[in-house]
């Protein structure tokens, strides 16, 4: 395998990894309503602990794979793809550093002590689907470009 290969590869793995990971949050966020108001801080603290060493890292390789297969496109892949998850790749982090980050920081309570859902997790679970599906948009793209490179005639064996 080329660079380029390794390069798209490499994004695709990542990529669908963020994917998987983005539903099972998206789920599992459902259930911070049934975490006591008061066992809450411990729990979101749990989960944060939890999710930053097997999230971040690779999200980070999708990232920067995103980058790298504007240097290194291989064989068969169009540009329109690889501009696409680019910019749905900034489009992603510029939307979680403005809403989503900031909101879930924000989020001390799923259910309030009255029983009623913290206005702050409703607005998360509210909108937090549409950071779920350009997570799915960007694999996506990143899985055109594997269907394109595999159905070049490059890459078919004579």
């Amino acid at each position: 395998m080329n660079r380029a290969q390794w390069a798209l590869m490499t994004t695709f793995a990542a990529s669908f990894y963020g994917v998987g990971n983005i539903w099972m949050t998206q789920f599992g966020w459902r259930l911070w309503t049934y975490v006591a108001p008061g066992d809450f801080g411990a729990y979101h603290e749990a989960w944060w602990a939890m999710i930053k060493p097997v999230v971040f890292p690779v999200a980070a390789v999708a990232f920067f794979g995103a980058i790298a297969l504007a240097w290194w496109r291989p064989a068969g892949v169009t540009a329109a793809p690889v501009w696409l998850n680019i910019g749905l790749q900034i489009l992603i982090y510029v939307l979680t550093a403005a809403f989503w980050g900031r909101w879930q920081a924000q989020t001390h309570f799923a259910r309030l002590p009255n029983g009623s859902l913290d206005p702050m997790y409703l607005r998360s679970m509210s909108t937090h689907w549409i950071r779920a599906c350009l997570i799915t948009l960007s694999g996506l793209a990143v899985f055109w470009m594997v269907v394109q490179h595999l159905s070049s005639k490059s890459t078919k064996v004579p």
